[in-house]
């Protein structure tokens, strides 16, 4: 268990928001859910910027071993990539791809900083105790339906979304040793270099108001920006 959690950094679209996730429903399929979703509303928090980034950003990655879709047009024209990228209409950025990122992406988006103002405790889900607990509560039950024969960081990392999900709907439903429930769960990122926090939104769940964790409003996501530019050269992407 940790009590580590302050404030964090969050990437999310302006319309729902940093506080305002997907509701999951029960019995839908895990299948396109986030790693550590329950039914009801899960917020991912990240420690830095750069891991906030890319936590979004990773779906726009290029696959291993291709080129950037844009090069052929690019060698077509005889120009470099970055030049070429540099006279696309912004109109085209509705048809963003792997690899391109363009403005109305970054214009539909905000980066937002969360704050937690109450007391509570994470589950670090990575500890050797916390996955022999798992183990032990859910173990037969992860083998019987995903034939895992032994709980390793190498599920938790991976994209069997109804595993994960599975063990994030049980951790949720924990009561800890003072009598309190889960704030949520802490892992590392799968990317690397920093950690997140998934909070279950619990009091927002049952119809209440005055959640512990609150957002600013956000701030604007510009293309020169530090982390943003870190990720995406990490990540192969163009961005215009």
């Amino acid at each position: 268990m940790l009590d580590d959690f302050r404030s964090g950094r969050r990437v999310a679209t302006t319309d729902h928001q940093a506080l305002d996730p997907r509701e999951r429903l029960s019995g839908d399929d895990p299948a396109g859910w986030s790693r550590y979703d329950t039914p009801g509303s899960t917020v991912y928090i990240s420690d830095t910027d750069e891991i906030a980034f890319a936590e979004v950003l990773a779906g726009y990655a290029l696959k291993l071993g291709t080129k950037h879709p844009m090069q052929k047009d690019a060698d077509f024209m005889g120009m470099s990539l970055d030049d070429y990228i540099k006279g696309i209409d912004d109109d085209w950025g509705n048809n963003v791809k792997r690899g391109c990122l363009a403005r109305h992406w970054r214009d539909r988006r905000r980066a937002y900083h969360l704050t937690l103002n109450g007391a509570g405790w994470w589950v670090d889900v990575e500890h050797p105790d916390s996955i022999a607990a798992i183990s032990a509560g859910i173990g037969a039950k992860l083998n019987a339906e995903f034939d895992i024969p032994q709980l390793t960081l190498g599920i938790l990392h991976g994209e069997n979304r109804a595993a994960t999900t599975m063990i994030a709907t049980w951790i949720r439903e924990q009561v800890l040793e003072d009598g309190s429930r889960p704030l949520g769960i802490h892992f590392a990122s799968k990317h690397g270099g920093g950690y997140c926090w998934a909070y279950w939104l619990r009091r927002r769940d049952d119809g209440l108001d005055g959640d512990d964790m609150t957002s600013d409003s956000g701030t604007e996501i510009r293309d020169n920006d530090p982390a943003l530019l870190t990720v995406t050269k990490r990540f192969g992407i163009k961005v215009w």
